[in-house]
């Protein structure tokens, strides 16, 4: 038996190293910059681009509660303490945001399209189109990705047009509380991490984490109610 494990445990370590050396660094990566996952299609242009207070977004017609801007404005303040601001006519650098149907031709399937943006960062105008809402939350998540700080603390973006979308419609995670149980705000923040990285669905597995109305023998002490339920469902939503 200790035979058998240890040349599987081989087996796996060779296909390791393999997928490891047949995997080439990206472009954007060589740049210093890191997205996850990585985009369909990179096209850099020389030059990186400073981002700070100083710029602005113009979101249309969208509304300030969208969850692709609550996300971006969420974010930049969590992470980078910006607060960035509507952009008015005084704004000379400017994230503009909207939604186009067909701003990326993907040739996938419709559930995929749906996901696709184009992203153009240019000195002074960061342009984010997504196919649908989906595809514009989808594009905020690499723009925040994609800022780093250099060796003087100033946050970068490179110069890029950034054309993604999905490979597979369902990115799926698996949430088991069998052993343990979480509070409400936690796994509001894995959710929230999980959207980060673009997973789009989690499955939950309760077993005695849940109050069963029906029959409350089964639940354990403190287990979810319907409502703590609905209300994660609804935030995930």
């Amino acid at each position: 038996m200790r035979t058998s494990v240890t040349f599987f445990l081989l087996l796996c370590s060779i296909s390791v190293v393999i997928a490891q050396s047949t995997q080439q660094p990206t472009d954007l990566f060589l740049r210093g910059y890191s997205v996850i996952p990585t985009p369909h299609q990179v096209e850099l242009q020389s030059g990186d681009t400073a981002f700070n207070e100083a710029w602005g977004y113009d979101a249309g017609g969208l509304a300030k509660d969208q969850p692709a801007i609550r996300s971006l404005l969420r974010d930049l303040q969590e992470f980078h303490a910006l607060d960035l601001k509507p952009a008015s006519s005084q704004t000379k650098n400017v994230i503009r945001l909207s939604v186009a149907k067909g701003a990326v031709k993907t040739g996938a399937d419709p559930e995929i399209d749906k996901q696709g943006y184009l992203l153009k960062l240019t000195p002074g105008l960061i342009q984010l189109t997504g196919n649908t809402e989906q595809g514009l939350f989808y594009g905020v998540q690499t723009l925040l990705q994609l800022l780093r700080p250099d060796p003087r603390g100033r946050l970068l973006l490179p110069g890029a047009t950034i054309q993604d979308w999905p490979k597979l419609q369902l990115r799926f995670l698996h949430w088991d509380t069998k052993h343990h149980q979480d509070r409400l705000e936690t796994l509001k923040r894995y959710l929230d991490w999980a959207a980060r990285f673009k997973i789009n669905m989690i499955g939950f597995e309760l077993e005695d984490k849940f109050e069963y109305p029906s029959h409350p023998i089964i639940g354990a002490p403190g287990a979810f109610t319907t409502a703590e339920l609905q209300e994660i469902v609804n935030y995930g939503l």
